[in-house]
């Protein structure tokens, strides 16, 4: 066989493996701030304080003086460090929800990811 017969099947072999890289890298990406928007404590929700959660694209993060390392299992974000909270589940890539016990009391903390703004944007 020779080399002009095996270019076509080539390109498409190609072909199909860009396209299906591409469609590996539109999954949501996860790294990105995300701000405590509500906490609710044994039925009692309010605003959080909390400091913001951030997922550093080398997969590190830092959140309440702890710094450690972040994995995706499925749709459960596991930090490393982390005792109290355990896993945090990832709803539609834009926020993740703890759920724990702590002192006896049940907590809730959900963290929504903070917008970026578009290129070219500037804020004031």
């Amino acid at each position: 066989m020779d080399s002009r017969r095996c270019l076509p099947w080539g390109a498409l072999f190609g072909f199909l493996f860009l396209l299906a890289g591409s469609s590996l890298r539109a999954e949501p990406r996860i790294s990105g701030t995300y701000r405590c928007a509500t906490v609710d404590i044994s039925g009692r929700s309010g605003r959080c304080s909390a400091p913001p959660l951030v997922l550093h694209p080398d997969g590190s993060y830092q959140i309440w003086g702890e710094f450690g390392t972040y994995t995706i299992q499925g749709r459960w974000l596991i930090l490393s460090r982390s005792k109290k909270r355990g896993p945090g589940r990832l709803i539609r890539g834009r926020e993740i929800v703890f759920e724990y016990t702590y002192r006896g009391k049940k907590y809730k903390v959900v963290f929504q990811r903070k917008k970026i703004p578009a290129r070219g944007m500037l804020l004031i």
